[in-house]
């Protein structure tokens, strides 16, 4: 039958042209040994990169010489990427190899290094998609043969390429006999039943072109559910269990709002559908099963369609009844069409904002896509359950039940394992880890998780992070270009990664270290003594701890039963025969010199102010002296007298201007 406008039928038409293959890159080479074909001179040569579509979606790559555009563009000669083997040889120097072929190598030189740079990036990356392909195909043919080892040499070998592959059966594994599906078709306000002649083979995205070819509804507003799922388009109706005549599909139909279905993509693809159509009427062996998978809608048990049942239902009448409130024989008698005219009674219960099935008022969730209910949506008060709707209702609260029981179960499975890793002194790796101070793969168990910042390290690297470490608390060493962590390893992590020695050692640096930066620090005068102490104003000696010997504050000496003017004098004779008591006799004599030490205005002893006000008393005969006049804070009368001494704070004046706080 010829199509409207069509030309007479005339003879067979030539077959269609393959399209032309499409050039990669092309290239200048120079052939350093040509061929048994001789080719033209060497400046006139270049290499082509072409790739030529095949069937079913399949490339074919083609590697060809031919002389230059000035010369004429001839092909010499042209392979198959998969026949030959291609190496570099040098930057500007690359050997083709024929395999199987008893030619020599061919050697192409390049004139520019950058050129043959970019051309064998081009040409390797080709080899390793036909190499994939080549993998694609031994895999499928493996598996035909049944060769497990082979199939899982080709699959080991895909996935290390992270080649990305769809595996679908081929036609020739399903029954070859179409299958009448019945259909039941629904929107939000109606339904009605049709049946499709589909093959165990057809996908869901076919179905839908099929429906959309037949009756008009778009893809888009189509949602498929067989057995209670939600289709995707990928899979096919057998997989789904569609197997035999009078299996069962629903197809729900939303609104073109809520698909975001728009009348300009409605009719381009109405319209491309149209010349698909034509395209494939014209194959003779196409056009004789052409439209033989459909058939009138049946007649539903609950609503009937009219008309003859040897008619095919056209796209206007489906979308009359789908768009009413009831769906009856509009072709019986008076009577029928009488009871059709009344409206259905309205089902109780929840559409589903996605495929618009209406499900029970108490049903939580879409009984076909397992959308959640609305949460503006309210249960009627006079809704009472039936006896499987109370089944279900009782059967979901024992499912919440045995999830609230197992979810405390894994909630105490978690603790237990929270407090074991806390009982444990290093939490190990549980994964092989590279360590980003040394950089190598560490073994399952042989690295540590820090507690505060969880990074990993090695066991060896941290302890020498600590034994270098110049600060009482070791720093986290994870640095990239842009973080620094701020945590620092716990003191049960530093004694477990560190010997016994090198933990003392790190014990010794921290206490060295406090000493130095703590104000008021004093050190034992003890030689090689380690004992150290932090004073106050109002004490004058320290007891080391570790040697026992009383320590004078004041002189920063030992002269235990001696005060301090029986010890400087008794420095002073010394001085003059003993190398160090001269020596301590001038370093006093300097903090005189230098102001951090005075003699005492009565009994002349050298006394030091070790900290705070500038009120000192002296130890030997109990003068209480004023630091910063050098002088007695009082008069001749003693303690209150203000007839002598600093004077300060008499008349609200300081005694100096920078006094502090000697009354």
């Amino acid at each position: 039958m010829a199509l409207p406008g069509a030309p007479a039928p005339g003879p067979a038409a030539a077959p269609a042209l393959p399209p032309p293959p499409t050039v990669l890159m092309s290239v200048r080479v120079a052939l350093e040994q040509p061929p048994r074909r001789p080719p033209p001179p060497a400046a006139l040569l270049r290499l082509q990169l072409s790739l030529q579509p095949q069937p079913r979606a399949q490339r074919r790559f083609r590697l060809g010489l031919r002389t230059a555009e000035e010369a004429g563009g001839a092909s010499i000669a042209e392979y198959d990427l998969k026949d030959i083997s291609y190496t570099v040889r040098s930057p500007t120097c690359h050997e083709l190899v024929v395999c199987g072929a008893l030619d020599e190598p061919m050697v192409f030189n390049f004139e520019e290094e950058r050129e043959a740079q970019k051309w064998w990036t081009i040409v390797s990356s080709s080899l390793r998609e036909v190499q994939k392909e080549d993998l694609a195909l031994q895999l499928a043919q493996a598996i035909e043969d049944g060769d497990e080892e082979a199939a899982a040499q080709c699959a080991v070998a895909l996935a290390r390429q992270q080649a990305t592959l769809s595996i679908l059966l081929k036609e020739s594994n399903y029954p070859p006999d179409d299958i009448s599906m019945n259909v039941g078709v629904e929107d939000a306000t109606s339904s009605a039943s049709i049946v499709l002649r589909v093959q165990p083979h057809t996908t869901i995205a076919t179905l839908k072109q099929q429906v959309f070819q037949d009756y008009g509804f778009h893809p888009l507003v189509q949602r498929w559910i067989i057995g209670q799922c939600l289709c995707v388009d990928e899979r096919t109706v057998s997989s789904y269990g569609i197997r035999r005549d009078g299996d069962t599909a629903f197809l729900y139909l939303l609104s073109a709002k809520r698909a975001e279905l728009t009348r300009q993509r409605y009719e381009e693809d109405q319209a491309q559908l149209l010349l698909n159509s034509i395209a494939s009427l014209g194959d003779g062996a196409a056009a004789g099963e052409q439209r033989q998978y459909n058939t009138l809608p049946s007649t539903s048990p609950r609503k009937a369609w009219g008309g003859d049942p040897s008619r095919k239902m056209d796209i206007g009448e489906i979308s009359q009844h789908l768009d009413t409130m009831q769906i009856g024989d509009l072709g019986s008698n008076p009577s029928a069409s009488a009871a059709a005219s009344l409206p259905s009674p309205v089902q109780a219960g929840w559409s589903c904002p996605k495929c618009t099935f209406i499900n029970k008022p108490t049903r939580p969730g879409c009984e076909m896509c397992s959308t959640d209910r609305p949460d503006d949506y309210v249960v009627p008060c006079s809704y009472k359950p039936d006896e499987t709707e109370l089944w279900r209702i009782q059967q979901e609260q024992e499912g919440i039940l045995q999830y609230q029981q197992a979810l405390e179960a894994e909630r105490l499975r978690n603790f237990q394992q929270l407090l074991q890793l806390e009982e444990e002194v290093l939490v190990p790796n549980r994964e092989v880890l590279e360590c980003r101070i040394c950089y190598q793969q560490v073994p399952p168990g042989e690295g540590v998780l820090l507690r505060e910042c969880l990074h990993n390290f090695c066991r060896d690297c941290l302890r020498q992070v600590i034994n270098y470490s110049e600060e009482p608390e070791v720093a986290c060493p994870f640095r990239d270009d842009s973080y620094a962590c701020s945590s620092h390893l716990q003191e049960r992590e530093i004694r477990a990664l560190v010997s016994p020695e090198e933990y003392r050692r790190f014990l010794e640096r921290g206490l060295v270290l406090a000493e130095r930066r703590t104000q008021n620090s004093f050190h034992c005068k003890t030689t090689d003594c380690r004992g150290w102490c932090i004073y106050e104003d109002s004490v004058n000696e320290f007891r080391c701890p570790i040697c026992q010997a009383l320590n004078c504050l004041l002189c920063k000496a030992i002269h235990e039963g001696k005060n301090c003017r029986q010890y400087q004098d008794d420095l002073q004779q010394r001085a003059q025969n003993d190398a160090a008591a001269r020596q301590t006799s001038d370093m006093l004599q300097t903090l005189v010199q230098l102001g951090e030490a005075m003699h005492c205005p009565t009994c002349h002893i050298i006394v030091q102010k070790k900290d705070g006000c500038d009120w000192i008393r002296c130890t030997v005969c109990q003068t209480e002296i004023c630091w910063v006049t050098k002088g007695p804070r009082w008069g001749p009368g003693g303690p209150g007298d203000t007839s002598g001494g600093c004077r300060c704070n008499v008349n609200g004046q300081r005694c100096h201007p920078r006094c502090q706080n000697c009354h």
